[in-house]
């Protein structure tokens, strides 16, 4: 049986993409971090559910270490989790509002991915699927700019990590993803969503399950020679 871990794996896009492992015979390792509302309403065996705050590098790491505890190997990496902090003024931005988003958007990738290399190495295969924004296209808000640039960093990141992993075909890369019907849009009350939605062609948002079903691709044997890619998955935007 296949496994995987996908973090910030509650809602949207990651819940979305649990349940289609789960659908495809994955086994899956769902990461939480104070949430797990949804996830404790999905009844399958396959599911594992782990707590980690990842703005705790030494939780991001514990998370990591239990699952190897469990199986011997993980065949694909979601990172997914994602912190979004929106001002409402640009004066309000503060050195711990910069750290936290690092640590959770960047950081948590990056040990993941490098835990992940030296786990999977050995088995000459894996996958890393990490999920960034259109706002790196845009530039963002500077009211979310940690945000913003957190995600530019993990495209750069995805780049390098490919680089490594192409050694012993794994894999890795990064989905920009567009404007979806997540949480995070639905916390930022400055956006004026419907004004947001009108600039899209496709005049509406994406549904997380739409993303997931990229994310089971680029899992699947029919990326196999897909790696250092930045996917742009948005409509039209």
């Amino acid at each position: 049986m296949k496994s995987a871990l996908v973090t910030g794996a509650n809602s949207g896009i990651g819940f979305a993409t649990v349940q289609l492992f789960l659908k495809n015979g994955y086994k899956v390792f769902a990461h939480y971090n104070s949430n797990k509302k949804n996830l404790e309403l999905i009844d399958n065996n396959n599911l594992s559910l782990l707590q980690a705050d990842f703005k705790n590098t030494l939780e991001t790491k514990k998370l990591f270490n239990n699952i190897i505890k469990e199986i011997p190997q993980i065949d694909v990496l979601v990172n997914n989790a994602g912190l979004y902090i929106s001002v409402d003024d640009f004066d309000y931005l503060s050195t711990s509002i910069f750290d936290d988003t690092i640590n959770v958007n960047l950081k948590a990738p990056f040990i993941l991915s490098k835990k992940y290399i030296k786990l999977m190495r050995k088995y000459n295969r894996g996958r890393i699927i990490n999920i960034s924004s259109i706002g790196v296209k845009y530039g963002g808000s500077p009211n979310s700019m940690p945000y913003t640039l957190s995600k530019s960093a993990l495209e750069t990141m995805t780049k390098s990590f490919a680089k490594e992993g192409a050694k012993y075909n794994i894999l890795v890369n990064a989905l920009r993803v567009g404007v979806t019907d997540t949480d995070i849009h639905n916390s930022a009350k400055s956006k004026n969503m419907q004004n947001r939605i009108d600039m899209i062609p496709l005049k509406r948002m994406a549904e997380p399950k739409e993303i997931a079903e990229y994310i089971l691709f680029l899992a699947s044997q029919k990326s196999n020679f897909t790696t250092g890619s930045i996917i742009t998955i948005a409509g039209g935007e």
